[in-house]
């Protein structure tokens, strides 16, 4: 019986607080630089991201974008329409990525895994 209690108390244990919306202020942890805003009104702003998410590179602190969101698969990723962005003086082509949410992070990788930003969730805002 302590067996399964203990089983029972580390899956618990394991499961962060889930959030339920995207909007809010986030910004980049560890070695990242950058912050994204993510608004009631269906706009997000990114801005001074060390890393290009639309080409899956790092950016020297110069990667900027607006554009509009929507919850996706079951409200569990958040899908951001990038209609313009930037890295540096280079316009950047424009896509949807999809990312999941509910932890409290948001990560942005390439392909391969090798590079990426994460952004913490550091003011909620109503919505």
């Amino acid at each position: 019986m302590s067996i399964t209690i203990a089983a029972v108390l580390a899956l618990t244990g394991c499961a962060g607080p889930q959030i339920t919306s995207p909007v809010g202020e986030w910004v980049a942890v560890n070695d990242d630089d950058g912050s994204l805003s993510i608004r009631p009104d269906g706009t997000f702003t990114m801005t001074d991201a060390s890393f290009n998410p639309l080409q899956g590179r790092d950016a020297d602190n110069d990667f900027n974008a607006t554009g509009t969101w929507l919850t996706a698969r079951d409200n569990a990723e958040i899908a951001l329409d990038f209609e313009e962005a930037s890295q540096g003086s280079r316009d950047v082509e424009p896509r949807i990525y999809f990312v999941p949410f509910r932890s409290g992070t948001l990560r942005f990788q390439d392909a391969e895994g090798l590079f990426d930003i994460e952004f913490r969730l550091v003011d909620e805002t109503s919505e």
